[in-house]
């Protein structure tokens, strides 16, 4: 068993997903999944083609492992389908670290009711509330997201809240 420090490399080409959401993703080699798997490590740094991103480790349904790519991420390392990129890969030494984009960070500043809420959220649901604001291409578009955002946390109006009356 290799330790949860350890950095491994491969090369990997981008595939992408066939069913469901269509999403590309770099397949991790059986034998350094199942390391990762087995040293507890759900979130990795990932080095593609030189370039450094946070990102998780997922689980496919038949038991191989993969990092998933966003489209920003397909751009800054300069590949497309079918592809091979350069990988490594190591465990995050921060792993509950949510990068929260300037607009949001802003926002929740001026709204504690709001950012007392996201506070107490787990980092997995902090990083996808970040990542609805960060993906917007304009800064007037992430300014209203992160604006309704603080709203919906404020009155827990979020996706998925419960009424008070349930």
């Amino acid at each position: 068993m290799s330790s949860p420090d350890a950095t491994y490399h491969f090369d990997a080409p981008v595939l992408r997903t066939e069913q469901g959401t269509i999403r590309h993703y770099l397949p991790i080699p059986d034998e350094i999944g199942s390391a990762l798997r087995d040293a507890g490590v759900r979130r990795v740094i990932a080095v593609l083609n030189g370039r450094e991103f946070r990102r998780a480790l997922i689980g496919r349904g038949d038991g191989s492992r993969c990092v998933v790519l966003g489209h920003e991420v397909l751009q800054s390392i300069g590949a497309s389908d079918g592809e091979m990129v350069s990988v490594g890969i190591y465990a995050d030494p921060d792993p509950d670290r949510v990068d929260i984009p300037e607009e949001f960070a802003a926002v929740l500043e001026q709204d504690p009711e709001a950012m007392e809420r996201f506070s107490s959220m787990t980092p997995g649901m902090q990083r996808s509330l970040a990542l609805h604001v960060s993906s917007a291409k304009r800064e007037q578009t992430r300014i209203a997201r992160a604006l309704d955002l603080a709203r919906k946390l404020r009155t827990r109006t979020l996706y998925g809240d419960r009424g008070e009356n349930e």
